[in-house]
């Protein structure tokens, strides 16, 4: 399975690289988190994995299109890194995923599995929040204060954007549907939740700890350690070092955790 799993990853990889979607190291780090899940995960995390994948950057591909007609759109002005991912962004959706993987192979437990599912569901909440949530325009809150805050802001949340969240999770949910056992259904509910806690966990992380900038030159609130407009900026609020990459991979992390705990809990194994 491991052979498969690497030739799958490498040609699914391969494509995105060659579109840009993924740099160098993003394409080298795909491979090896695919290489993992497939191979140690089997089938039906494979395909969750490709499912969040490919919806993921679907949806990245088509909100920069319709956006393109705004010469520059506020997120811009934030995020630090753009669409095309690299090492450190594929580990901090994957990775977590991969270890559960990992974990299932060395102890056969079922709620590893399960966790390595609710983490990619994670992945997938996060993923369809943000790039819905900008699509649909409008001003975001603050998760925690329910301010106004900029398109793109860490932390922020919108009603259309909480729709994402959840349709992510449910997709990555059901495609699991596929492979019935005892269970299934539930599996499928301990999923969908898990995964709607990652990403929750996110935007209150985004909101709390991670690190936020701001610009000396048009005082704008960044992620950038160069902003667009080209001034310096500075540290304005959270912890040093902790930026939406760092969040992500807690956040997915913790959402396999959720779905691994829920499900020992509610069946045992």
């Amino acid at each position: 399975m491991l052979l498969i799993g690497f030739l799958i990853s490498f040609v699914v990889a391969y494509g995105a690289y060659r579109r840009a979607a993924l740099n160098l190291t993003g394409a080298m780090a795909a491979v090896a988190v695919g290489t993992v899940i497939f191979g140690l995960g089997g089938s039906m995390a494979g395909m969750a994995l490709l499912g969040f994948f490919l919806t993921g950057t679907a949806l990245s591909r088509y909100r920069k299109g319709i956006r393109a007609e705004d010469p520059e759109p506020s997120e811009e002005s934030i995020i630090e890194k753009g669409d095309c991912r690299d090492a450190v962004q594929v580990l901090a959706n994957g990775g977590p995923a991969a270890g559960f993987c990992l974990l299932f192979a060395l102890t056969g437990a079922q709620w590893a599995y399960v966790g390595a599912l609710g983490a990619l569901a994670a992945a997938a909440a996060d993923t369809w929040a943000t790039e819905i949530g900008m699509m649909a325009g409008g001003t975001p809150r603050d998760v925690l204060t329910l301010k106004e805050v900029p398109a793109g802001t860490s932390g922020a949340v919108s009603v259309v954007g909480l729709w994402g969240m959840a349709g992510g999770a449910a997709f990555v949910a059901l495609l699991t549907l596929w492979e019935p056992g005892v269970g299934t259904l539930l599996r499928t509910l301990v999923i969908t939740l898990a995964g709607c806690a990652g990403g929750m966990i996110d935007s209150i992380l985004g909101a709390t700890v991670q690190e936020r900038r701001s610009c000396l030159s048009c005082h704008a609130s960044t992620e950038q350690h160069r902003h667009s407009c080209g001034g310096e900026t500075v540290q304005s609020s959270g912890v040093a070092g902790i930026d939406n990459d760092t969040v992500n991979g807690l956040a997915t992390a913790l959402g396999g955790a959720a779905a691994a705990l829920l499900w020992a809990v509610l069946v045992g194994r």
